[in-house]
């Protein structure tokens, strides 16, 4: 069985570098606009992550247009192009809309119109009682015409009515998903970044209750490697398994999110350190407890293993400020691949740190 070591710090800074400089190369090669969205697109393309939208992409050829890598991006639900697909189902709702006010403001229109040219039928009716059955009959005839057309008119634009409604209910469907979209992490469906800053941002909207909630930042260990060494389809598989495992290791109104390529967040409500220290030690031993077999590999397993950080809320001011101590906490576990809880002390060793590393 083998188990990861942390890499250090200088040589994932070097990797992300390569990664960088190879999505920069790819884009300028295909002429892709240096867009956040067209590098997480074509990030995600060549990953082998995707593989249909590596297949799609392939397709457009050299220099594709922004609109098709817009289309790309949509159809494969990319969270970079979430708030583009939510604009433009905006976008098509107004104009929908838009046409039905239209369809109304005439049919009303029109209808008033009928309306009058039956008050003039009725009018003459009353002052000229004497007028020859031609004259009745031709506007009478006149009135029938109108009253068919109306009612033609009215078909139609039930018709458009029920059409447009059930277009309106996909399109709040549409904004629905993007919303989810952009709180969700594609690959385990778990709750992202994003999630979790609004999350940490509601613990500190509320007046303190005098409980405690307790955030806990864990990395797994050798996830990253795992893929890199034997494919991204196993890494998807693992990270499935990783987020169907955290689901069920925490209480059901406590919250999970992953927010990066092995880093997952936690946030328990109504706890103690100890408590929390609990839920982690519960949390390492799902992960230690995954058999994971390579392909290719059916006597040979690997295992990963997990450092956790913990910050609770009385301890912090604010969500940025548990955050940082979170993953000070973090660092501190990672150094001996345990759990720490947050002190003074951590504070005084890799609080520094990090001030000597963003120098």
């Amino acid at each position: 069985m083998t188990q990861h070591s942390p890499p250090p710090r200088g040589q994932s800074q070097a990797r992300n570098a390569v990664i960088i400089q190879k999505l920069a190369h790819s884009m300028m090669r295909l002429g892709v606009a240096a867009l956040p969205r067209n590098y997480e697109l074509i990030y995600e393309a060549l990953s082998g992550h995707m593989p249909q939208l590596s297949h799609d992409l392939a397709t457009l050829g050299p220099e594709p247009t922004q609109e098709a890598l817009d289309h790309l991006g949509i159809k494969h639900k990319l969270i970079g192009h979430s708030a583009l697909a939510a604009d433009r189902a905006r976008a098509e709702a107004q104009a929908a809309l838009g046409d039905l006010t239209a369809m109304f403001r005439d049919a009303s229109a029109r209808k008033y119109a009928f309306n009058d040219q039956m008050k003039r039928f009725v009018s003459r009716l009353a002052s000229d009682p004497v007028a020859t059955m031609s004259e009745f009959a031709d506007e009478a005839a006149q009135l029938r015409d109108a009253a068919g057309l109306l009612m033609n008119e009215e078909s139609a634009l039930r018709a458009a009515l029920e059409t447009h409604t059930q277009r309106l209910a996909e399109l709040e469907g549409d904004l629905e998903e993007s919303r989810m979209g952009l709180n969700r992490d594609r690959l385990t469906g778990l709750p992202n970044q994003a999630a979790l800053s609004k999350k940490l941002a509601a613990l500190f909207d509320v007046p303190p209750s005098g409980q405690s909630a307790a955030l806990v930042l864990v990395t797994v260990e050798g996830l990253r490697d795992l893929g890199e060494q034997h494919g991204s389809a196993l890494a998807q598989k693992v990270l499935s398994k990783l987020a169907t495992s955290f689901r069920k290791t925490i209480k059901k109104n406590d919250f999970v999110a992953r927010v990066g390529p092995q880093e997952f967040a936690f946030v328990c409500d109504d706890v103690t350190a100890e408590n929390a220290e609990t839920i982690a030690r519960r949390i390492h031993q799902s992960v230690t407890d995954l058999a994971i077999t390579p392909p290719g590999r059916a006597f040979t397993s690997e295992t990963l293993s997990l450092s956790a950080g913990i910050a609770l809320t009385p301890a912090a001011t604010s969500a940025a400020e548990l955050l940082g101590q979170a993953e000070l906490a973090l660092a501190a576990a990672r150094t001996q691949r345990g759990i720490q809880v947050y002190s003074a002390d951590i504070n005084r060793t890799h609080g520094k740190a990090s001030v000597a590393d963003a120098a």
